[in-house]
């Protein structure tokens, strides 16, 4: 029996992927699942980099938004709600994207880990998918990035770092950990000043899309194909092919 299609995106941070993506949803009657280990928490938007309502340009979105900062989310949640995400835009006779840098999120489906405590394993995936990789130009994608931290830090990330700082009574929350909440969270407790702060957020982000890279190319050593930067024609050519 012929197995459903979806399709993967992936590509360090500050590549390009939910733009990609939203094309693709748009050529393809496509939905988008969210693959990013930080956007799954409420109220953590600017620093975070969430895409915008705009920027989704009328195309649904999934697993964006889905808990708390203070609640416990892991790997295994994630990868049974993006199964139950894929099932759902199928069931519409839609085209699941999933789109995101958490290397593992994607595995996660893509190698159908077995989570089983005493000895987790990889499965077949149960769907055919195909995978697009953006890996652009090193040093534009780090001019990129320490554009993209200035900005975040003009749209408000420290108030609402601030925010989300003060609500929570554990300051050791693993949302609280990520790359532009904790540099902010040493700037708010006076550990460093801002410019530090905003210096130290640039080459995390940065240090981050390196380690995103060495994943992805150790997917590839595992034997999965990623179609790296292809341009728009080449894209929908390989895409209707895969769809056929």
């Amino acid at each position: 029996m012929k197995k459903e299609r979806i399709i993967i995106i992936l590509g360090p941070t500050a590549a390009g992927k939910s733009d990609l993506a939203v094309q693709i949803a748009k050529d393809f009657d496509g939905e988008i699942i969210s693959a990013d280990s930080r956007q799954i928490y409420k109220g953590m938007d600017i620093a975070s980099n969430k895409i915008t309502k705009d920027a989704m340009q009328s195309i649904p979105h999934h697993l964006l938004d889905i808990v708390d900062p203070n609640e416990d989310y892991s790997l295994f949640n994630w990868q049974q709600d993006a199964f139950k995400a894929i099932k759902k835009i199928l069931a519409k006779n839609k085209l699941p994207i999933i789109a995101g840098g958490t290397g593992l999120y994607i595995c996660s489906v893509i190698q159908n880990y077995d989570m089983h405590p005493k000895e987790p394993s990889l499965r077949e995936c149960p769907y055919d998918f195909i995978v697009l990789g953006i890996d652009p130009d090193r040093e534009k994608l780090y001019n990129k990035i320490n554009k993209r931290v200035d900005r975040m830090v003009n749209d408000g990330s420290i108030d609402e770092v601030k925010k989300i700082y003060k609500k929570y009574n554990n300051k050791a929350l693993p949302a609280l950990t990520g790359i532009g909440y904790k540099q902010i969270i040493e700037y708010l407790n006076n550990e460093v000043s801002l410019e530090e702060a905003i210096d130290k957020i640039k080459q995390s982000t940065r240090n981050y899309a390196k380690r995103q890279m060495t994943w992805f190319r150790r997917m590839e050593k595992q034997g999965i194909e990623i179609h790296w930067n292809k341009n728009t024609k080449e894209i929908k050519k390989l895409l209707k092919n895969f769809l056929k």
